[in-house]
């Protein structure tokens, strides 16, 4: 087992303050810049973070939470339950779909149902958008693709078929993009990518690339210029080089050869911003890579002792979900053999979540853990309101019962 260190108590001046839903950002720590340039991560957490680590009070579910996307104030959320508990502790059926009020923390009417698991959610527009394992929603035959209304739930004349799970879903101003491990939709080769218009809503007949195994995580760059993909395929387009990890064309799904970032483990999730993108993925035990546009590293490889499987940015900070215990502070190695993995060096324990400086990398001082052993699969935020949503197999959340469902604020 890994030996825990002693977390050291840092000062104000090694601390910074944030306003959250704003861009007001205090004293941000310079030592940690110097710290990434020299490939070692801060010795211990050495910022504040813009969510608190005790969850709010809110809705939660009998198993795993799989997807989140938010819409305003209603937070979207898909997964393997079959039942929901309010806030007055009544449980009600919600069938592998539900929404909760973000102010409130409640659940809402909102409840189309499918018959399987939804592993993916995406929301433009008044439309939410679902993917999975599922063949009817609503009533209605639905083969793995589905669009809902946001407003009542019911389901909308938009019908596509793939023919396999669909695992990430993204959208553009134009475009939905569907990942998973597919091999087609609506009887038109696809493999494992595919994009359909929002305008029209018709499958994209020029948007092809191929991806040669599961496809588990899509994110669009803001400028809508470049979508990033990532998953346990060896091979993007026909090329290892942009194995598990790369970036196509919006519109042709050409690989874009100036985004030069490489990763050669599965990758569960990704998240882009304006000047960086973020992967979260597995390994020997789990990592967190930031890349710049050019795919050049933004601060070294963050590495913990169990796989990272979901990412989200909000405050200046990027939040990471897993099944990990501890978040290895120095070098990029870890050590152990079979199904075990611990940090060879200076470590910091984070059961299931931890944040990190999202210009730095530098582990910040939010560690509200989580339960389970597979722990975190769905992390998604909100910049105006300032929250940020997690899902998962965890019941208990900083020791308190918050099953599968937590918001912090």
């Amino acid at each position: 087992m890994p030996c825990k260190l002693p977390e050291p108590t840092l000062g104000p001046a090694a601390r910074e303050v944030s306003v959250r839903g704003g861009s007001i950002v205090l004293g941000r720590v310079l030592a940690a810049a110097a710290l990434a340039a020299t490939g070692v991560l801060a010795f211990g957490p050495s910022a504040q973070a813009s969510v608190a680590g005790l969850a709010q009070r809110t809705a939660s579910f009998d198993d795993r939470v799989e997807a989140i996307a938010i819409r305003g104030t209603t937070v979207y959320v898909g997964g393997r339950f079959t039942h929901a508990t309010d806030l007055s502790g009544h449980q009600v059926a919600r069938n592998h779909l539900a929404a909760v009020d973000a102010t409130s923390g409640d659940l809402l009417p909102w409840n189309p149902g499918a018959n399987r698991t939804v592993y993916a959610l995406a929301v433009s527009g008044s439309a939410v958008y679902a993917g999975g394992d599922f063949s009817t929603v609503g009533g209605a035959t639905r083969n793995r693709l589905a669009a809902l209304d946001a407003g009542g739930g019911a389901v909308l004349a938009w019908s596509h078929r793939a023919d396999d799970r669909v695992r990430a879903l993204a959208v553009s101003a134009t475009r939905l993009y569907a990942g998973g491990e597919f091999g087609s939709v609506d009887g038109a080769a696809r493999n494992r990518l595919a994009a359909f218009s929002l305008a029209g809503g018709n499958l994209d007949g020029g948007w092809t690339p191929g991806a040669d195994d599961t496809v588990f995580a899509i994110s669009v760059a803001p400028a809508g210029d470049r979508v990033y993909v990532g998953g346990m395929f060896p091979a993007l387009n026909g090329s290892a080089t942009h194995g598990y990890f790369g970036a196509v064309d919006p519109a042709s799904g050409a690989s874009d050869a100036a985004f030069r970032g490489r990763i050669r483990y599965k990758v569960s999730d990704v998240a882009a911003t304006a000047d960086a993108v973020y992967a979260a993925g597995d390994g020997s035990g789990g990592h967190l890579v930031a890349f710049r546009p050019d795919g050049t590293l933004r601060f070294p490889t963050v590495q913990t002792d169990g796989g990272a499987q979901a990412v989200a940015v909000l405050g200046g900070e990027v939040y990471v979900g897993g099944h990990y215990d501890n978040v290895c502070l120095t070098g990029n190695g870890t050590s152990g053999t079979g199904g075990g993995f611990s940090c060879t060096g200076a470590q910091v324990t984070r059961h299931k979540l931890f944040s990190v400086d999202a210009a730095t990398g530098a582990v910040t001082d939010w560690n509200p853990g989580a339960d389970s052993p597979l722990g975190v699969f769905a992390l998604a935020a909100d910049p105006g309101l300032g929250t940020l949503d997690a899902g998962g197999d965890f019941t208990r959340v900083h020791q308190r019962s918050q099953p599968h469902f937590a918001q912090f604020g």
